[in-house]
């Protein structure tokens, strides 16, 4: 198994890199990793190294670092904008989503949704992020926001090339009939169960949105961002 570990930038410039305590807890108690070993190294901007760990203790690991580079941001940026759905489900999209290539996720909160701030919880899904992205070898990590309200990201739907909204109301476009290539940046709003209320689908058309049907099947709200998220990165990436 190839080890990937998050480190500061600054370590990777070393010809020792240290990691935290915590990251070197992970990798001496939980993965049990040994001198000698092999291990990539990355900051979550781009930035790239191999090494051998040549050092083991509880508080630090140590790695001589043998080459390090640096890969390129993404050339499109898809941000997955969605209504918080319940735990277990909402751990699932924050796997997917850094898997599928996402560059940011921003949950909120909507007429429909059904969730109770938790700042331990919130703690907890960036370590999902983070797990997601060094399992899958991403090396820019998504970045992800704080909860917010629908209302309060409108204005920042200005800022993307095309913003798409899945919905469940007539007059929304097929997913396949919409231009995406040549974009750079790119929206995909996904709704609660129950979907946005009417009201909140036509604020996001005010603010630019394209309201797209996934097909003639009500899918869940999870169902929906992978989905989704799927056809964005065959389409893009």
């Amino acid at each position: 198994m190839r080890i990937n570990s998050l480190v500061d930038s600054c370590e990777l410039e070393k010809d020792v890199a240290v990691l935290s305590p915590e990251e070197s807890h992970h990798l001496a108690r939980v993965l049990r990793v040994q001198e000698g070993q092999e291990i990539i190294l990355f900051d979550g901007q781009g930035g790239v190294a191999e090494g051998l760990i040549c050092a083991v203790s509880k508080t630090a690991v140590e790695v001589n670092v043998s080459r390090q580079w640096n890969v390129p941001r993404p050339a499109v940026e898809i941000d997955l904008i969605l209504a918080v759905p319940k735990p277990d489900r909402w751990e699932l999209v924050l796997q997917k989503a850094v898997e599928l290539g996402a560059t940011a996720i921003r949950p909120i909160l909507t007429q429909h949704t059904e969730y109770k701030s938790n700042p331990k919880k919130q703690e907890r899904w960036g370590k999902i992020v983070l797990n997601a992205a060094q399992q899958c070898e991403v090396r820019w990590l998504p970045k992800l926001h704080g909860l917010e309200r629908l209302d309060a990201i409108l204005p920042a739907l200005a800022g993307y090339d095309l913003v798409l909204v899945g919905s469940l109301y007539e007059g929304a476009k097929p997913f396949r009939n919409v231009a995406m290539h040549g974009k750079a940046k790119i929206a995909l709003l996904i709704g609660p169960e129950g979907d946005f209320s009417e009201k909140e689908v036509e604020a996001l058309v005010e603010a630019g949105a394209i309201p797209v049907s996934f097909g003639d099947r009500i899918l869940r709200t999870e169902t929906a961002a992978i989905f989704g998220l799927s056809v964005l990165a065959y389409e893009l990436l």
